[in-house]
């Protein structure tokens, strides 16, 4: 398949490539059985709320809502046993195969190599922190300047990571209980039962609150973010997100001459010098996620 081009120009305008089809396609899957199990979960929660005999009612009532309930899980569990095998893949045929080949492997190389993936958290997503904190206190005019992954990214990625093992693995214990009590004690029945059910409502409310502002909500993108659908960032979000890295890819590109400031009050001072007035603000705040 051949490689998609890191940027991608329609009609003057610059899109920077972010995800490939095979990451699209796993985060539809994502958020498509999660939404499908918070609908057939959170009615059995919330029992006496007078929305929820409705909502179960509408997704196959007691008989139905159950098996839709299950299939989904176990839909969603493939799906995570999935991306483990095309994460730990891409790196050994990426990273690890042509370090073997160059220098050799070692245990310490191995973990020097998964320490540097780009979703891992590091030292300098706690400086952007730091920064963004700063920044939203008036304590200084300079924006955070984020790698390829912001910590909210990873933040994104991280906790469905983690909630999908203790929601998937207490699903199943709930699910088969007679096999359950003869391997484990029985008590962890009632364990699963409260881990599920509240770790359910965690992702429920992180999904729908922390996730869907960030993407799709905040003024840079509303009323929708379409980076999942397309693969591509526009460049005005890529200044404003990912601002170190539009530098990185701008110099690999041969667009060194191209490069806008950052934002902020001096990068609104030196986009003013070359844009109409009504023209910086649209570009910085509501060119938004248009992709192609």
């Amino acid at each position: 398949m051949a490689k998609l081009p890191a940027i991608k120009i329609k009609d003057g305008k610059k899109y920077f490539f972010r995800f490939t089809l095979d990451q699209r396609i796993q985060h539809i899957v994502l958020f498509v059985t999660v939404i499908v199990l918070v609908l057939t979960g959170m009615p059995l929660k919330f029992h006496d709320m007078a929305w929820a005999a409705f909502v179960y009612k509408m997704l196959g009532g007691i008989r139905g809502a159950p098996i839709v309930h299950k299939v989904t899980g176990s839909v969603l569990l493939l799906l995570f046993a999935y991306h483990l095998v095309y994460l730990f893949y891409n790196i050994y045929k990426e990273e690890l195969v042509p370090l073997k080949k160059a220098e050799g492997l070692s245990p310490l190389k191995v973990l020097k190599v998964l320490a540097a993936q780009p979703l891992v958290p590091n030292f300098k997503d706690a400086i952007d922190i730091r920064d963004l904190m700063k920044y939203l206190l008036f304590l200084t005019d300079k924006h955070p300047a984020p790698r390829k992954f912001s910590w909210k990214e990873k933040f994104d990625y991280w906790v469905p990571f983690w909630g999908i093992l203790i929601i998937g693995l207490s699903g199943l214990i709930m699910w088969n209980k007679i096999l359950a009590t003869k391997l484990l004690p029985g008590y962890l029945i009632n364990f699963s039962l409260i881990a599920h059910s509240d770790e359910a409502l965690l992702a429920a409310l992180f999904l729908f609150i922390w996730h869907w502002y960030n993407v799709h909500l905040s003024t840079s993108v509303f009323p929708m973010g379409t980076v999942f659908l397309t693969g591509y960032l526009s460049e005005g979000l890529m200044i404003e997100e990912h601002y170190e890295y539009y530098v990185e890819v701008m110099k690999k590109e041969g667009l060194e001459h191209e490069i806008r400031p950052p934002h902020g009050e001096h990068g609104h001072q030196a986009r003013r010098k070359e844009d109409p007035p009504a023209a910086a603000d649209t570009y910085n705040r509501r060119e938004g996620d248009r992709t192609p």
